[in-house]
């Protein structure tokens, strides 16, 4: 039986190479530094995640090369790799704070531009994609709980003396269902992190063609 873990390489918002002078661009990128500054702890906890996901994977590929008769060893394998579904749910808390304190400073974009001309246009632009950002990943953290979850069920599943082939077979297509959804979540993050990046090379244009730089 194969268990497929889904992978998490969630894309970050970069900086793109810009010329710094002009006050709206010396305050955008500031906004952007505070923002990416208070991502940082999401970066490193999603790191830890993907590395702890294939060593959860690997490990229930060898559970399922046991039988009921390596029990002792099947209960320690199975701890271990619940004790490892664990430790990425708490990783996924940290990275979900991290992205919680950093959607706070986006009010920091508002002091961008004024009402009614192409810079403020382009900043709100920004600053809503932005907004979906956090929102894709709000989305992603309850499909990835959930598929924890039903992982961890597995595990359990995969000790217990009274279950048989089918019932294993069947938590393994849930597992493989939840993580489906997980990995088209992943993707539409993925996909609202490269309209960030696009709106923020946008705003930058605007910010450079309206001070004639």
């Amino acid at each position: 039986m194969k268990i497929r873990l889904a992978g998490t390489a969630l894309a970050a918002m970069l900086l793109s190479a810009c010329s710094f002078g002009a006050s709206s661009e010396d305050r955008l990128s500031d906004a952007i530094g505070t923002i990416q500054e208070k991502e940082q702890p999401f970066l490193e906890a999603q790191e830890k995640m993907v590395s702890l996901e294939k060593e959860e994977f690997e490990l229930f590929n060898e559970m399922m090369e046991l039988t009921q008769e390596d029990r002792e060893e099947l209960a320690a394998m199975a701890a271990e790799a619940d004790s490892t579904a664990d430790e990425r749910l708490s990783l996924l808390e940290e990275g979900r704070d991290a992205l919680g304190q950093a959607e706070k400073e986006l009010s920091g974009l508002d002091e961008i531009g004024e009402d009614g001309d192409p810079v403020r246009d382009a900043i709100d632009n920004l600053k809503q994609s932005m907004a979906d950002r956090y929102g894709a990943h709000e989305e992603f953290s309850g499909l990835y709980e959930k598929a924890s979850e039903i992982q961890k069920e597995l595990y359990s599943l995969a000790t217990d003396e009274e279950a048989d082939f089918q019932s294993i077979q069947e938590k393994v297509e849930a597992v493989n269902s939840a993580n489906s959804e997980v990995k088209a979540a992943a993707s539409t993050f993925n996909e609202a992190t490269d309209t960030v990046n696009e709106k923020k090379k946008m705003a930058y244009d605007t910010i450079a063609e309206s001070e004639g730089n």
